[in-house]
């Protein structure tokens, strides 16, 4: 079954969705839990009990992105998150355990860890592309201060 969902900021769509044992499996990367599209997580008896993974070539900082409980898309969790992590975490996630039978589509505005800048990132298919939404402005050129009005 396949969900219809509103387009959110933070959640990708996964295309067929993951099986309940893939959800549990990819929510091991991450150290938040599996909610629903709500964003309440489900009741004791329907809670996916989850094992913290290691896996080679893991990004170094634990996953963003968790599965929705239902499996039909990847939501980001970790905010601030830094915005290559994000882009690092879905790369792996697709080379190692979405393979071509998978789709991953929709974007992501990743606020940074400072609180600065913004990330965005597109996802179609197996591709991933990144942005900033507000690049860091340049600092004044001490040189012109004079070329200024004065309060």
């Amino acid at each position: 079954m396949i969900l219809d969902h509103e387009p959110s900021p933070c959640r990708l769509t996964i295309t067929p969705q993951l099986d309940g044992s893939d959800v549990r499996f990819l929510a091991g990367f991450s150290r938040h839990a599996v909610s629903a599209h709500s964003g309440v997580r489900p009741a004791p008896a329907a809670r996916l009990v989850r094992v913290a993974r290691i896996w080679p070539g893991q990004p170094g900082v634990p996953s963003p992105w968790v599965p929705c409980a239902d499996g039909c898309c990847l939501v980001l969790v970790s905010s601030p998150v830094a915005p290559e992590a994000a882009g690092q975490w879905l790369r792996f996630l697709l080379a190692e355990f979405l393979t071509d039978d998978y789709r991953l589509d929709g974007w992501a505005e990743v606020p940074d860890t400072l609180g600065t800048r913004s990330g965005l990132l597109i996802v179609e298919g197996r591709d991933v592309f990144e942005g900033e939404l507000n690049p860091p402005s340049e600092p004044d050129d001490p040189g012109r201060a004079g070329d200024r009005p004065r309060r």
